[in-house]
């Protein structure tokens, strides 16, 4: 989500006529903020002390994202250097007084100017209607605004128009989306989006267990365009936790959800998250967690240790009372075993030839990209490949994280 705002905001200022450039030649510095973690806050605070060695009278210092919904306009008196704080997705005032202030016209405008990639972001709902008990982002973004259908299609026609080949379509709960004129959900919106001529995939996150329907998965089983990726935050193994959690489901729905996905696609690829020492998991909670991670075999687990965030109702109303000596434990203990599963997984895929849409060159100047199960995969050999192509390539090598091949006969 903060990746597509930072992308809506950068094409807006470069259809003004502004150009990207490093920090030491730059007019304008903006910090698009995240603050799910308290380390991702004081990352924030950390650059902004930064920048003031960096400001002058004729440089500006906008701040926009999540910190403008949790502190609001008190950061201005905070730091005296800060020019503007800017609200998530009200960009065009925060343009206008940069156009009043800065002379660099380059002539007409251009409306659809720059940014767009292999893959574009669109944003189908803003905020979110669930009650986390850990999650700040209903605080800072605010309820689930919903994107009309054709708006968001409009939007993807443009992005193919522009070069894009893939369309990733956003949300805080994605498959809570419905389009406010009544004219259907997710799969709805899927169904219009993989039919517009020379897009090549669709991908959609971040799902919620609560709220995912089976015709989704359906629409995703008999789709050539839409991935076989699946991304469905699970937050604990342990159902007693998931329910202090505000989860609203428990271990026996999710397991239907992916028992449900595998019968339809077998190959279907599984990323979670999952939260380690919130308040009151106890070590047989955590167990709980560790045998349904390894039951499942997810692709990719993202871990995180529980951070009280302020405003929060865990922060509020629970005692942070795992210490963080056994959340650092549990951690560990689970990133070891995600990889121990995750390198036995791509070894399945040695042998077998599988579709790359091509996003860039490595390090090596080797072309990588990704299958339709969300793997990264990179071509030994590919020296007229280019991004956006979709190529075949036999899988020869695989570790944790990536797939090695050449291009299938």
């Amino acid at each position: 989500m903060n990746s597509a705002d930072s992308e809506t905001l950068a094409r807006r200022l470069l259809a003004a006529g502004y150009v990207e450039e490093p920090l030491d030649r730059a007019d304008v510095a903006i910090l698009n903020t995240c603050v799910v973690r308290q380390a991702s806050e004081d990352r924030v605070y950390s650059k902004l002390h930064e920048l003031r060695e960096w400001k002058t009278p004729e440089r500006t210092i906008a701040l926009t994202g999540c910190l403008v919904g949790k502190e609001g306009a008190g950061l201005r008196s905070r730091f005296a250097h800060l020019d503007a704080v800017v609200p998530i997705g009200d960009y065009e005032p925060f343009v206008a007084e940069l156009e009043a202030r800065y002379d660099y016209s380059q002539g007409e405008a251009l409306p659809h100017a720059g940014r767009t990639g292999v893959s574009h972001y669109v944003r189908v709902i803003q905020g979110c209607d669930h009650n986390c008990t850990f999650c700040i982002v209903p605080r800072v973004r605010g309820r689930e605004k919903h994107v009309p259908i054709d708006a968001v299609v409009a939007e993807c026609r443009q992005a193919v128009a522009d070069g894009a080949r893939e369309v990733v379509l956003l949300g805080q709960n994605v498959d809570d989306y419905h389009d406010p004129a009544g004219r259907g959900g997710l799969a709805a919106l899927v169904r219009r989006v993989e039919a517009i001529p020379g897009l090549k995939r669709v991908r959609f996150l971040t799902s919620h267990p609560q709220d995912l329907e089976v015709e989704l998965l359906e629409v995703m089983a008999e789709s050539q365009v839409v991935c076989r990726e699946l991304q469905l935050p699970v937050q604990s193994g342990d159902d007693a936790v998931l329910k202090r959690m505000a989860r609203g489901y428990q271990t026996r729905h999710y397991r239907g959800i992916i028992e449900t996905a595998r019968r339809l696609m077998p190959d279907v690829g599984l990323a979670t998250d999952v939260i380690v020492g919130f308040p009151g998991e106890s070590e047989q909670a955590y167990l709980n967690t560790r045998a349904l991670v390894e039951e499942i075999e997810f692709d990719v687990v993202h871990i995180a240790m529980y951070s009280p965030r302020p405003g929060t109702y865990a922060a509020t109303r629970m005692a942070d009372d795992v210490p963080h000596e056994e959340k650092l434990r549990r951690l560990n203990d689970l990133l070891a075993l995600s990889r121990q599963i995750a390198t036995r997984k791509t070894a399945r895929w040695v042998g077998r030839d599988v579709e790359v849409l091509v996003e860039g060159r490595d390090e090596l100047q080797r072309p990588f990209g990704r299958i339709r199960q969300g793997k990264r995969a990179v071509v030994l050999r590919g020296g007229d490949v280019r991004p956006g192509d979709v190529i075949n390539i036999r899988v020869m090598q695989a570790t944790a994280g990536q797939l090695l091949g050449l291009p299938a006969a």
